[in-house]
């Protein structure tokens, strides 16, 4: 037994230590009020959470941005955890959304410039101008309550080739393409049908722009929202938290990828939420990319938007409408391709037309690991 235990406390303090855990409280100021005096991320249920969830993917060649210097924030999700931990809900803000990026503190006292009209995820290339993660963190975190008026309870940056780590320990995830795509620029090449991918795979699937959709932004952010919603569905069908082996694996890939605050990165915290939401419902995991408009080429802020962020604050489902008697469907206004808030369902879809559920999606059929053909 002591020998069990200290191996056990050794092994946590292994990954412990693959986190790199920086607090950025000095760094946010002109805070929106939380809804609560701050209490710990878990394990008492019975507060809401909002956590900002930051891919972080540096490019070369091909996948160059050359518009934006120094670090890049390419996928940028808003989590909101129930206060009842019964429901999840995922808001996905476009990268090439145009917005305001305020003036954001650094670490040395000095701060970085205001700028107007800008894409979204310059925010964390500005902050992140000296390449400190944690200072491009607070300057994304910033912008998005100045934006939204949600105040964000701490962070989580996830590097995208520690990504690939984390679906290979769950074993590939399952998810299925309408058409043969074949994108040099992602490194995605893969057969039509329902494929079982490897890490490599689904990072170039996260990836992946311009070989699929239209090539917007919006079109792969769904094609993001699939595969996280795939992600979810694995982790919880595997029921990692009663298999030691299996959560020890997972967590040693998950934690070298991530960059968290404090509360989120301490191991406790987060293996504490893990366990109050072991038992979610996949259905009750909603994905919504953030109502927009376009003005020519370029998107701005929807103005149905301001539902969705009233909806988090009031830790109402996305889809709430105060003046109907029962909840919409879907925001009234929204100019991505797939406007409507979706589940996170056995289908792998994780985007509907209105009115039409994911187990009726025609162009997503079912696709499980059961049923799923590995890439070749």
């Amino acid at each position: 037994m002591l020998f069990f235990g200290t191996s056990f406390g050794l092994a946590w303090w292994r990954l412990q230590g693959n986190v790199a855990v920086t607090s950025i409280d000095k760094l946010i100021d002109n805070r929106p009020s939380a809804s609560t005096s701050p209490p710990p991320l878990d394990p008492n249920a019975g507060h809401p959470i909002n956590l900002l969830v930051i891919g972080s993917d540096v490019r070369h060649g091909d996948f160059a941005d050359k518009s934006i210097e120094g670090m890049r924030g390419d996928v940028t999700m808003l989590i909101h955890v129930s206060a009842k931990r019964d429901r999840v809900d995922v808001v996905s803000i476009p990268r090439d959304l145009r917005i305001n990026i305020p003036s954001c503190n650094l670490h040395d006292g000095t701060k970085t410039g205001a700028a107007k009209d800008r894409k979204f995820n310059e925010a964390f290339a500005r902050g992140g101008a000296k390449g400190n993660v944690s200072e491009a963190a607070a300057c994304t975190i910033k912008t998005v309550e100045s934006l939204t008026g949600v105040y964000i309870d701490d962070y989580v940056v996830v590097d995208f080739q520690g990504f690939q780590t984390m679906v290979d320990a769950l074993g590939g995830v399952p998810l299925y393409f309408p058409k043969d795509v074949d994108d040099r620029r992602a490194d995605l090449h893969i057969k039509a049908g329902c494929r079982l991918l490897d890490g490599h795979d689904a990072l170039a699937a996260a990836r992946s722009r311009y070989a699929q959709g239209d090539g917007s932004d919006l079109s792969r952010i769904e094609r993001q929202q699939r595969l996280v919603g795939a992600i979810i569905r694995e982790a919880l069908k595997l029921n990692l938290l009663t298999n030691l082996p299996s959560l020890y694996s997972f967590l040693d890939a998950a934690t070298k990828s991530l960059s968290a605050g404090p509360q989120i990165g301490s191991l406790t915290t987060m293996a504490g939420l893990a366990y109050s939401i072991r038992n979610i419902d996949p259905a009750s995991v909603t994905f919504l990319t953030t109502p927009v408009r376009w003005a020519g080429d370029q998107i701005y802020i929807g103005a149905d938007a301001q539902r969705v962020w009233d909806n988090i604050k009031a830790d109402r489902p996305l889809n709430y409408d105060p003046d109907a008697e029962t909840p919409s469907e879907s925001p009234s206004e929204s100019a991505s391709p797939s406007p409507t808030a979706t589940k996170a369902t056995p289908s792998p879809s994780a985007s509907t037309e209105p009115g039409k559920t994911a187990e009726q999606d025609d162009e997503f059929p079912t696709c499980t690991r059961e049923n799923a053909q590995p890439n070749e």
